[in-house]
């Protein structure tokens, strides 16, 4: 092999050395990307389900503060009668 060949058969596998390595490269940053963002996924999930519960819990309240508020005007209808008001 003279010097032009084994120049010409260096930059040939430089070049696909780094084709090659970029493409793994891309292909693992890629892969990480998608990792963080199966982890984003579950965090916020995790978050929505906690805030369904949260959400669930005050409605139920809500409920219960909606009866008393009835019960009371109610009872305050009662008393305005009882007195004559």
């Amino acid at each position: 092999m003279n010097m032009i060949e084994q120049i010409v058969m260096t930059i040939v596998t430089t070049l696909i050395g780094y084709f090659v390595g970029k493409r793994k490269s891309n292909a693992e940053t890629d892969n990480q990307v998608l990792r963080n963002l199966e982890l984003s996924i579950g965090l916020y999930k995790n978050i929505i389900d906690d805030l369904k519960i949260e959400i669930q819990n005050l409605n139920i309240k809500i409920q219960d503060l909606e009866k008393k508020v009835e019960s009371l005007m109610d009872e305050n209808k009662k008393l305005k009668r009882h007195n004559g008001l």
